[in-house]
């Protein structure tokens, strides 16, 4: 059994991620994940600790960003080479110089513009947005478009999941499964409670449904993941 996880948050999401890239990539060989790409919000700052953590592994590194666009999308992307490395960077520069410290400010033009040799992975919301940016995703980036299949432990899961399916085969996209990673290890789930307590500003006693509301947001045996999509 193969899996490769596409979609994993390090502590350079600033208070989103609970765990460094020397603690992620030892527990995905642990795991048995064979690939674990580092997707940041907005930001590529922990690439060099990843490409580290992956030498001296033996985890491939899949190189990746998570950009939060200003109408509510958020998309996984991929460059496949240099140029689309570049690409990327010059796209987040231009986020960032536009919003000021701390923030990102990017549209669907601000994407069409920079995204050749990029592999997008889009991170549905609700059906009705799911539906609307996946239309926008596949008119840029055509067949290297995917739509992610996540579980998030509440009622009527399976239901959304093959709703989700449907809707990407019509519109030629396809779906890969990812787990959303945000902490390496189960152990680590109250430092994640806390973590978002500080980006809220509450108390862990007032975070309510703030908090992550699911707790196996962390990596997966491959077997494990292997049942659960099965």
């Amino acid at each position: 059994m193969r899996y490769a996880e596409l979609q994993c948050a390090s502590h350079f999401s600033f208070l989103r991620g609970a765990s460094s890239c020397e603690e992620l990539f030892p527990q995905a060989s642990v795991c048995g994940v064979e690939a674990l790409a580092i997707t940041d919000r907005n930001s590529l700052a922990g690439v060099v600790r990843a490409h580290e953590a992956a030498r001296v592994t033996g985890v491939r590194l899949v190189v990746g960003c998570r950009l939060v666009l200003e109408d509510g999308a958020e998309l996984l992307v991929y460059p496949q080479d240099r140029p689309g490395y570049s690409r990327l960077c010059r796209l987040l520069t231009v986020g960032k110089r536009r919003a000021g410290k701390g923030g990102c400010r990017l549209g669907w033009d601000d994407v069409a513009a920079h995204a050749e040799g990029w592999i997008a992975v889009l991170l549905p919301a609700g059906m009705a947005e799911a539906r609307r940016h996946l239309a926008l995703a596949v008119r840029i980036f055509g067949p290297d478009t995917h739509l992610a299949l996540t579980l998030h432990r509440r009622p009527g899961d399976q239901v959304r999941l093959h709703g989700l399916s449907e809707l990407a085969k019509g519109s030629g996209a396809r779906t890969v499964v990812t787990n959303d990673v945000l902490f390496h290890h189960p152990d680590r789930r109250i430092l994640q409670d806390v973590v978002t307590c500080i980006r809220e500003g509450c108390t862990i006693d007032d975070v309510g449904f703030r908090r992550t509301r699911t707790a196996d947001r962390h990596l997966m045996p491959v077997e494990e993941m292997r049942r659960l999509f099965a």
